[in-house]
């Protein structure tokens, strides 16, 4: 029974729904107060007051692989962005969100060659400013992830290692030069992997500065990679005080030398992400938060950018197929997801889609949670 049954409606009007096999209306969301601006201090968020901010919420994921695959803008039923509907499904059954990760795609955004007319270019920027524009009035800080990026005339199909000197510069200047106002952070790449190792100076050194030769995943070629400082350059020399988030090597997973080769930002509006998932390699557990992540997170503000449930399943075989029945029950997600509370971090969850896998927190646009990993995420959100 809901809650607003029990304390709103009369007795005598429940037997009456009841009798004529009426369900109550949904009560309606809280009025939308305007996500404005984000900025560093510290190593916390503030807001527009100066109050600390938390970023709490999930991944809605669609943009980065939609329009390159010539099927629309998002990943939807009709291709474009998620309603008005959706959002105030959000709002109502989801409260204690205020932020949403949106993954984006290099190609598309630029209009390069390489993506479909119908969905890229201005068409796609458009999609993705107006979107951006709706989830502020409604609340949401928006972190817009570099997701897929391809060098030269690849196709971004799949991630690369690292940013490429090709594109991604002039993705972050167009990026800075579109969002100049709102509550919008910038996720530079997000999950770099240079020579798929944990640790080492060349890796880090990669990461920081670019300029190291890789093996391109799209065109099997290789390209220059860029490194978090010349995107950062890129975003600044525009003017964009906007924040920036520097993701860890091996797959965001690996933050040992973060601190030592931490970017340079002359804006002083860096922040660092982590992306756990109960299949880390490397860092998975609370002693790895205590020794790699405790560190950072005493410097700059952390994001864990995309969080998982908790899965019972082959790590290897994770990508090819995640059914729902995968999903455990806390474990790993809620030692991961209390220790990032515990130390003022924010997270965003992988992910607000309909998909029927192991990794969709909905059954539907409507919001409905899925029974374990949804109803769980949801829960805590209601909790903060």
């Amino acid at each position: 029974m809901s809650r607003w049954l029990r304390f709103v409606l009369p007795v005598s009007a429940i037997i009456a729904l009841v009798a004529c096999g009426t369900a109550p209306p949904e009560p309606e969301p809280p009025t939308a107060v305007p996500a404005t601006a984000v900025r560093v201090e510290g190593n916390h968020l503030v807001d527009p007051q100066g109050r600390t901010l938390r970023l709490r919420g999930f991944n809605l994921s669609g943009a980065e692989y939609s329009c390159i695959e010539g099927d629309g803008f998002f990943d939807t039923p009709d291709g474009r962005a998620p309603g008005d509907a959706v959002l105030k499904a959000i709002r109502r059954g989801w409260r204690g969100a205020n932020a949403i990760r949106l993954p984006l795609n290099e190609q598309c955004w630029l209009g390069l060659p390489a993506a479909p007319k119908a969905y890229s270019g201005q068409a796609y920027r458009q999609a993705v400013r107006s979107f951006v524009g709706r989830l502020n009035a409604n609340g949401f800080a928006v972190i817009l992830d570099l997701h897929r990026s391809a060098p030269g005339d690849g196709v971004s199909k799949e991630q690369e290692q690292m940013p490429d000197r090709d594109h991604s510069p002039a993705f972050w200047t167009s990026m800075a030069t579109t969002f100049r106002s709102g509550a919008v952070l910038f996720d530079l790449f997000n999950e770099p992997f240079p020579y798929a190792t944990t640790n080492g100076d060349p890796a880090w050194t990669c990461w920081r500065a670019g300029g190291c030769t890789l093996r391109s995943v799209n065109t099997g070629r290789d390209y220059v990679a860029a490194g978090m400082d010349e995107l950062i350059a890129a975003i600044r020399a525009t003017g964009s005080q906007t924040v920036v988030l520097a993701g860890g090597i091996y797959w965001a997973e690996s933050l040992t030398g973060w601190l030592k080769n931490k970017p340079t930002d002359p804006a002083g509006q860096l922040a660092a992400s982590f992306h756990g998932y109960s299949f880390n390699v490397y860092c998975a557990d609370v002693s790895c938060y205590d020794r790699d992540l405790a560190p950072v997170a005493e410097q700059v503000p952390l994001i864990a950018g995309e969080v998982g449930p908790s899965l019972h399943i082959d790590p290897t075989k994770v990508d090819e197929n995640c059914p729902a029945s995968a999903v455990l029950r806390g474990g790993w997600v809620d030692a991961t997801l209390d220790w990032l509370d515990d130390h003022g971090a924010g997270w965003t969850a992988w992910s607000f889609n309909p998909w029927g896998d192991c990794w969709s927190l909905v059954k539907g646009w409507g919001g409905e949670p899925t029974p374990v990993w949804g109803v769980e995420l949801r829960r805590r959100l209601a909790a903060a």
